[in-house]
């Protein structure tokens, strides 16, 4: 298949989640510790490492089409959680991404854009009992081989997580996390 073809997004669009990003929530997802993580959207193939370094021992990290994984059942069924930073491009893409996420009726902890959470697709798509957020103040990224950037307004959207709390506030650096409803 052609490299450009199968690209969900434009190169300018993907950008790594640093080891301190993972670290900030690692300790919320800590059940997984032991199950499979499906780490669908490929950067660099370092967030994999990281989130194997804060002590998830099976994780699953390819370069590989998502959605054609998602359609795969006997692959799906073995998962247990789906954490990762997807790609941004257009709102139809993030919307695809969404329903897929859903639909599979897996726990998933996804990287997103602040205003996903007023969105009317989310309202559409999910079963708003099942939504939990956790807010960083800040979420570092970067490209390959270049400083991390400090990002805000984004926040890790779970869905089917089983969180204590529905709204959690993260300070970053190992600061005070904060627990609300």
């Amino acid at each position: 298949m052609d490299e450009k073809k199968s690209r969900m997004s434009v190169i300018n669009d993907e950008w790594q989640t640093t080891k301190r990003s993972w670290d900030d929530i690692a300790h919320f997802f800590s059940g997984y510790k032991t199950k499979t993580i499906w780490m669908p959207f490929y950067y660099d193939g370092l967030c994999a490492k990281h989130v194997r370094s804060l002590g998830f021992k099976k994780v699953i990290h390819k370069k590989q089409d998502f959605f054609q994984k998602a359609a795969d059942t006997t692959f799906m069924k073995s998962i247990d959680l789906i954490w990762d930073n997807p790609p941004y491009t257009g709102a139809q893409l993030k919307e695809r991404v969404l329903r897929t996420l859903v639909k599979s009726g897996i726990p998933f902890v996804m990287l997103l854009p602040s205003s996903i959470l007023h969105s009317k697709l989310l309202q559409d798509i999910a079963e708003l009992s099942k939504v939990q957020v956790i807010i960083p103040r800040r979420v570092y990224v970067c490209k390959t081989g270049k400083t991390p950037v400090p990002f805000k307004y984004l926040v890790w959207l779970c869905y089917r997580t089983r969180l204590p709390k529905d709204l959690v506030f993260v300070e970053d650096d190992g600061g005070e996390t904060r627990e609300v409803v």
